[in-house]
């Protein structure tokens, strides 16, 4: 059977069902029959509270088949090709919280998943952001694993004093910093999150296998709870993927 028919063969079977039982508890609470009552009618069982009771059990039971359901096509996809890829997990920053932003960054440190990257990108350069990057360093600096670079401009907007070189310069600075360490910190020019996640995706380029992009990360563990935990995006066709910015797309790396 066709999908579209289908689907639209739930739609009318749930809006018929859901009919039927506002129908159906509308009659029962004007006619208010009753089963049962004690004798002067301080507890009763009637039939408004008969068709509640059922629609009640009828939702548990569909919930508890979508979520069986759920589980099993789960269980199919156990992530044995991502447990075969590398992860970037793609963090962005803006005039955070430094006690919540350090928690992020020892979350993500904890992570055992093999070949993971952690990108964070501050949407901003100015001397008051710059406490987000002395928390990247008592983090996660200090190891030749990690890097940074702090950009004037970012891809979309050229920052004060940029020359057409120097702007290149700095896209292959930020796109080498990136590919280059295990953890990475790029502050650029505020842009707004779709210019920082376009920062992100577009410096890993086609250098992992997956995406995920976080505000701020508040989970740590194993590489079993992160293959639960992510919603990835897989890069094998990311060259489709709009970010809503009109004409910018991104494309895979040259």
């Amino acid at each position: 059977m066709p999908v579209q028919l289908t689907t639209a063969l739930r739609v009318v079977g749930t809006s018929l069902f859901a009919l039927a039982v506002l129908g159906g508890i509308l009659a029962a609470y004007v006619t208010g029959y009753q089963f049962i009552h004690t004798e002067k009618h301080y507890l009763s069982f009637g039939l408004y509270g008969a068709i509640l009771g059922l629609h009640l059990l009828i939702q548990s039971l569909f919930a508890f088949l979508e979520h069986r359901r759920m589980r099993r096509a789960g269980q199919a996809l156990k992530l044995p090709s991502l447990r075969r890829g590398s992860v970037a997990l793609c963090i962005a920053a803006y005039q955070e919280d430094p006690d919540y932003l350090r928690k992020c960054l020892r979350s993500a440190q904890r992570i055992s998943f093999p070949d993971l990257k952690v990108v964070m990108v501050v949407d901003g350069n100015r001397q008051e952001d710059a406490y987000m990057l002395d928390i990247f360093h008592e983090v996660l600096g200090g190891t030749e694993q990690a890097g940074f670079f702090v950009w004037r401009s970012n891809y979309h907007e050229v920052g004060e004093g940029e020359t057409e070189a120097s702007l290149q310069e700095g896209m292959d600075r930020v796109r080498d910093v990136v590919r280059a360490s295990t953890f990475s910190c790029i502050m650029q020019k505020w842009g707004g999150k779709r210019e920082v996640m376009y920062t992100a995706f577009k410096a890993l380029g086609d250098s992992v296998d997956y995406i995920q992009a976080q505000d701020l990360l508040s989970h740590g563990g194993s590489e079993e709870s992160l293959a639960g935990y992510l919603t990835v995006v897989h890069l094998g066709s990311w060259d489709l993927v709009e970010l809503s910015w009109g004409p910018k797309c991104l494309g895979k790396s040259p």
